[in-house]
């Protein structure tokens, strides 16, 4: 544009002095403007195509924070500090978002989930004690108190869901393994407990010489009942499944 813009002035000013011809001026101002259009048209064009890279710019740059926030997603996180107790997939299987790949857990802090009947739920309340009995652990009991009582009943097993947490947890435990626990509702001192296995109905004995004796019951486990009267310490009973 500045080098056709000079020769069309050039000329110009030779064609006021009568020096050369009206085609060389026409020729050298139809240059100039065919020059200005294309620039004028480039300018238009830059602006446009700077307008489109600013554009393309700004989405990528959206892009790229998204496809990070994806990549985070992808990140395998605990919320807690503790042990890969398990691993459910292998390396190269796809997985989705809700797939559990594995399970952790917090080796010193285990909850003792107990399934309790519902004609017992009325007694159990928060903290009281537990006594905990594990096969890992013979001849060793354990004392717990109750941290939570779930509300809803399984209507399947038509029991409640009850939770404690150890006093004096065992030096080492494993999860999902079993225990049997006997939650304390009530105490008493010198009383005579016999096997649960032989009472019958909870109100039926039958002595060494096969008299069946009634029976009047107490504070019972899933082991031994109180017996309150009708038999006494001396007495010998039979086990009446042998």
């Amino acid at each position: 544009l500045k080098n056709d813009s000079a020769l069309y002035f050039r000329q110009s000013v030779l064609w006021q002095q009568q020096i050369g011809t009206k085609i060389e001026l026409e020729q050298r101002a139809l240059a100039y403007e065919n020059s200005k259009n294309a620039y004028q048209s480039s300018i238009v064009k830059y602006n446009d195509l700077k307008r489109q890279l600013d554009f393309n710019s700004a989405q990528s740059k959206n892009n790229l924070a998204l496809s990070n926030q994806a990549a985070n997603d992808f990140i395998i996180k605990s919320n807690i500090d503790g042990i890969v107790y398990s691993l459910n997939k292998l390396q190269g299987e796809n997985v989705g978002i809700q797939t559990p790949l594995g399970i952790i857990g917090d080796s010193k802090n285990f909850i003792l989930e107990m399934q309790v009947d519902e004609y017992d739920i009325l007694k159990i309340e928060k903290e009281l004690k537990v006594l905990v009995t594990l096969e890992s652990y013979k001849e060793k009991v354990f004392d717990a108190r109750v941290t939570k009582i779930n509300p809803i009943m399984n209507e399947r097993s038509r029991t409640f869901l009850v939770e404690a947490e150890f006093l004096s947890p065992p030096e080492r435990l494993y999860p999902n393994i079993t225990f049997e626990a006997s939650i304390v509702i009530q105490t008493k001192k010198n009383v005579l407990l016999i096997p649960r296995a032989y009472v019958l109905n909870d109100s039926l004995v039958i002595k060494y010489k096969h008299d069946t004796v009634k029976v009047k019951t107490g504070l019972k486990d899933f082991k031994k009942i109180e017996i309150i009267s009708g038999v006494t310490a001396n007495d010998e009973l039979v086990n009446p499944i042998k």
